[in-house]
């Protein structure tokens, strides 16, 4: 960080912590499911074993990586904004199976959010604050 006063880091913009709080929450929801792939391995008629595992590490993966993303993004790395971004549009493509399937409520949930976030990666006031020439403040 520049001990030049000259120098100063554009302001958090409040695009940046919606978005954080949008991945927090996704993040939030594949541990939900994480947690419900491995309580399926309990059930009276287990489809695989190995599968449920597979799976639920695998939802925990996505889950921390998106959690990282959120941390991030809030610290004003550059390169947080394009895996954020292929993550909304994959949950995007992933929302319309459920409108045509009769489940427009799950649709919206997915499209809603990533929607919001990919319009508020590409607002000037978050491009401006993940684009400086200043270093970050590293919080990790």
């Amino acid at each position: 960080m520049s001990t030049d006063p000259a120098v100063q880091q554009p302001a958090r913009p409040g695009g940046v912590l919606v978005i954080a709080g949008i991945l927090a929450l996704e993040s939030v929801a594949l541990g939900v499911l994480a947690v419900a792939s491995i309580l399926t391995i309990f059930t009276a008629a287990p489809l695989s074993v190995g599968a449920s595992v597979f799976m639920a590490v695998l939802l925990l993966m996505v889950a921390g990586g998106l959690s990282v993303l959120a941390v991030r993004l809030t610290a004003g790395f550059r390169w947080s904004r394009s895996p954020a971004l292929v993550v909304q549009l994959f949950l995007v493509i992933l929302s319309f199976p459920y409108f045509s399937s009769g489940s427009p409520r799950v649709g919206f949930l997915l499209m809603v959010p990533a929607a919001v976030v990919i319009v508020l990666l590409f607002s000037r006031r978050v491009l401006d604050f993940t684009v400086r020439t200043t270093t970050p403040e590293r919080t990790l």
